[in-house]
C-alpha cells in the first residue's frame, strides 16, 4: 500500500531556503532524468531472486544556495528525487546476501515523501555547512564532501564516501557530516583535518568508534608532488602516504595505503598510475593506466558467505570496490567534437583473467545541458572476479554485476 509520509523539518527548512534563496545569495538548480536498464545472466543471484531484467526511471532537482558576508560562507543543497522501477524490490531481495551497510553519517537529514511497491519520492539535504576562510586558515562545520587521494579508479585513501570506479554520476560525492580544518602555508603546503561523527546503528546516539577522524597534509617536494594521510576510521588505524610527479610528457602516481585493524591485523593495499595525452585518429585523447593491489581481497573460488568480515566492511562502507587482490585499469578519454567524447575502460582481475569492461559517452549540448550515456559489460567463468563468486559452495548460484545500460540528462539553471 502507497504510504505519504509527513514533511521533517530538514524538507521544511529547504523550502524556506529555497524561498529566501532571491533574496540574498546566489541560487542555482540541477535537474537530472533518465533510466536504468540490467540484464542478468540466468544463474545468477539477480535471476534466482526473480530479477533476470529489471529498470529503474527517475530522476533530482537539486537546489543549491550559497550565501554569507565577508570571512563567513553558508553553502546548502537540497536534492528532491523521484524513483520508479523494481530497484527497491531488488535491494529488499538482496538484503539477506549482504551485511547491513553502517550508517555513513550521523544525522539522518532525508525524508521519504511518498513509497509504495515501486515508487519511492524522498527529499535529501546534501550540503549543509558554515564556513569560515582567512588567508591562510578555512574552518567548515556541517554537512560536506571531501576527497582524499589521487586515484584514477580506485581510491585506497579516500575513506569517506568515496566513488565506486563505476560510477556514471560523479557530480556530487555524497554529503556526510564533519567538521573540517585547513591550514595553507606559505610554502604552498597544506594540513587538512577532519572529524566525521556517527553512530553505530541508524537514529543511534553519538559513536567515536564508528566515526572518523584524521589528518591529510600534502608538499612541494621538489619536483614531486607528496602527501601523507593518517586516521583513525571506525576503529582501525590508517596511515597512507602519495607521491605523485612528471615522466616525460605523462604524468604518474603512486599511493600506500596501510591499515593497522583493531584486532592487531595489518593489511597494505597501494595503486600506481600514469596519463598521457595524444591524438587518436586525429581527436585528443587522454590515455591512463592504474595498478591496484588490494590487501584485503581474497581467491575468486570463496564464496560470497565466507568472504572474511575485514573485506565486507570495507565492501559496504564504499572503500573497497571489488573483492580480487591485483586489478589493472586501462582506459581513454576521447574528445571526438568539442562537445563529444567518449570514454572506454576495462577493469581487468589479474588474479582470473576477468573483466569489466565500460563505455561513457557524453555529450555537452549546450553550455548547460549533458547527456551521458553509459554501458558495462562483465567477462570471465563462474568463481572470478567479475565472473561471479558463489553465493554457497555448491549452489551453482552465482553473484555477479548484471549487463547494464544507463541514460541521464542534466541541465542546470
Amino acid at each position: 500500500m502507497a504510504k505519504l509520509k509527513a514533511i521533517s523539518a530538514a524538507s521544511i527548512l529547504a523550502a524556506i531556503l529555497a524561498t529566501s534563496a532571491a533574496q540574498a545569495g546566489d541560487l542555482r538548480a540541477q535537474l537530472q532524468f533518465g533510466g536504468v536498464f540490467d540484464w542478468a545472466q540466468a544463474d545468477s543471484l539477480d535471476a534466482d531472486l526473480g530479477f533476470t531484467n529489471r529498470e529503474m526511471f527517475g530522476g533530482n532537482l537539486r537546489l543549491m544556495w550559497t550565501g554569507g558576508t565577508g570571512a563567513w560562507a553558508v553553502e546548502f543543497h537540497s536534492v528532491l528525487s523521484f524513483a520508479k522501477g523494481d530497484m527497491q524490490a531488488y535491494g529488499a531481495a538482496l538484503a539477506p546476501f549482504l551485511p547491513t551497510p553502517p550508517p555513513s553519517t550521523w544525522l539522518n537529514l532525508t525524508s521519504a515523501i511518498y513509497t509504495d511497491e515501486d515508487i519511492v519520492i524522498a527529499n535529501t539535504i546534501d550540503r549543509l555547512s558554515v564556513s569560515f576562510t582567512s588567508d591562510n586558515f578555512v574552518l567548515k562545520v556541517g554537512r560536506q564532501a571531501i576527497t582524499w587521494g589521487g586515484g584514477t579508479v580506485f581510491h585506497p585513501l579516500d575513506i569517506v564516501a568515496a566513488f565506486a570506479p563505476n560510477a556514471i554520476d560523479t557530480s556530487y560525492k555524497p554529503g556526510v557530516d564533519m567538521v573540517y580544518g585547513q591550514y595553507l602555508f606559505d610554502s604552498g603546503a597544506d594540513i587538512q583535518a577532519i572529524y566525521v561523527p556517527r553512530a553505530a546503528v541508524a537514529g543511534g546516539g553519538l559513536d567515536w568508534g564508528s566515526s572518523t577522524v584524521g589528518l591529510h597534509g600534502s608538499a612541494l617536494l621538489g619536483n614531486f608532488d607528496g602527501s601523507f594521510t593518517l586516521a583513525v576510521d571506525r576503529g582501525d588505524t590508517l596511515a597512507g602516504i602519495g607521491l605523485s610527479g612528471p615522466l616525460g610528457g605523462a604524468v604518474w602516481n603512486a599511493e600506500y595505503a596501510g591499515w593497522f585493524l583493531e584486532n592487531g591485523d595489518f593489511y597494505g593495499s597501494y595503486l600506481l598510475n600514469i596519463s598521457t595525452s595524444g591524438s587518436l585518429f586525429g581527436a585528443n585523447t587522454m590515455y591512463f593506466a592504474e595498478y591496484f593491489h588490494n590487501d584485503f581481497g581474497v581467491d575468486g573460488s570463496v564464496a560470497l558467505d565466507d568472504l572474511p568480515t575485514e573485506l565486507t566492511s570495507r565492501l559496504v562502507t564504499g572503500q573497497v570496490f571489488a573483492t580480487g587482490r591485483d586489478l589493472l585499469v586501462i582506459g581513454a578519454q576521447i574528445s571526438v567534437t568539442p562537445d563529444i567524447s567518449i570514454a572506454p575502460n576495462a577493469i581487468i582481475s589479474l588474479d582470473d583473467g576477468s573483466v569489466l569492461a565500460a563505455l561513457q559517452a557524453n555529450w555537452n549540448m549546450d553550455d548547460n545541458t549533458d547527456l551521458t550515456i553509459g554501458y558495462h559489460q562483465p567477462f570471465g567463468a563462474n568463481g572470478t572476479e567479475f565472473g561471479g563468486r558463489e553465493t554457497t559452495i555448491g549452489s551453482g548460484v552465482f553473484q555477479r554485476s548484471a549487463s547494464e545500460l544507463s541514460i541521464n540528462i542534466s541541465r542546470f539553471f
